[in-house]
């Protein structure tokens, strides 16, 4: 059995927002690196490189890579023989962690208590958005993610068709990056989640566009679509920033799950170039 303490839960969960929010991912940075050699447009090919600046100077400096610092996502794996600590109040502690680190790192707090009526900011960026699952891995994984209100709002769920097929996900979704993709700061990666139910396919694509990029999906027919929709989205011409070029996406992840005989939904995330996660394991 292994026994691990709220204190190292707490401290870990710390240490990762503020690690997801000054430092991009290594498969990000290149990407971003690859796309920049490719892109054919000058006025792109700058956007690259000042987007590429801006997260050489967050991580030096100690800075967020967005001024939007995002809802807090955090995922849990419990491996086996693993005990936790105080676990009934488990939620209660990784608010405390994360309201300590936001303050700590001066990061901008951008919780609201209400979402109808009065709208007041919390001041401390929680609760966070906890997923627990379980893992053959020993110990228990942490990944801390950070997404912004602006890639955010740029979210789409459908119930489609049971008949519909790959061109249909393909239409679907270039219809939704021509109509919101400007507002999600591209170039963006493309987080798409298929089947499942409408309360689980959301969660789906926010997998899929924080999976890492180059990890492909391992059904040869999703990796395929996951091909065709990230060419056929940079083709649009619409370009990093919307001000025109090659690169309006640097990734598609597609993540699926059985369903209903009568039901196909659909999810996309779109989630902006500051792709922001880290992870770290505790083994005891």
């Amino acid at each position: 059995m292994k026994n691990i303490k709220i204190t190292k839960i707490k401290a870990r969960v710390s240490q990762l927002i503020q690690k997801a929010s000054f430092e991009l991912p290594p498969d990000i940075i290149e990407a971003l690196q690859e796309y920049r050699k490719k892109e054919s447009g000058d006025r792109a090919g700058m956007v690259l490189d000042l987007i590429i600046q801006n997260y050489n100077t967050a991580r030096k400096e100690s800075l967020p890579l967005c001024q939007d610092c995002g809802n807090t996502y955090i995922d849990l794996k419990v491996g086996p023989g693993t005990c936790i600590e105080d676990s009934g109040r488990l939620y209660s502690h990784i608010d405390a962690a994360v309201a300590e680190a936001y303050r700590k790192n001066y990061l901008r707090m951008s919780t609201v208590g209400d979402p109808l009526y009065d709208r007041i900011n919390r001041g401390d960026n929680t609760p966070a958005i906890v997923s627990a699952s379980f893992s053959e891995e020993p110990g228990l994984q942490i990944t801390v993610l950070l997404k912004g209100g602006g890639s955010e709002n740029c979210s789409y769920l459908c119930m489609e068709n049971p008949t519909a097929g790959p061109d249909r996900i393909m239409e679907l979704v270039l219809d939704l990056v021509r109509e919101n993709v400007t507002k999600a700061c591209p170039p963006v990666i493309i987080g798409i989640g298929i089947g499942g139910t409408a309360s689980e396919v959301a969660k789906m694509a926010r997998t899929a566009a924080f999976r890492e990029l180059g990890r492909v999906n391992p059904d040869k027919r999703y990796a395929e679509l996951e091909k065709k929709i990230l060419s056929a989205v940079n083709s649009t011409g619409i370009g990093p920033q919307g001000l025109g070029g090659d690169t309006t996406a640097i990734g598609c992840n597609i993540e699926y799950a059985p369903c209903h005989i009568a039901t196909l939904p659909v999810s996309v995330f779109l989630q902006c170039h500051s792709l922001r996660r880290a992870s770290a394991a505790i083994t005891g």
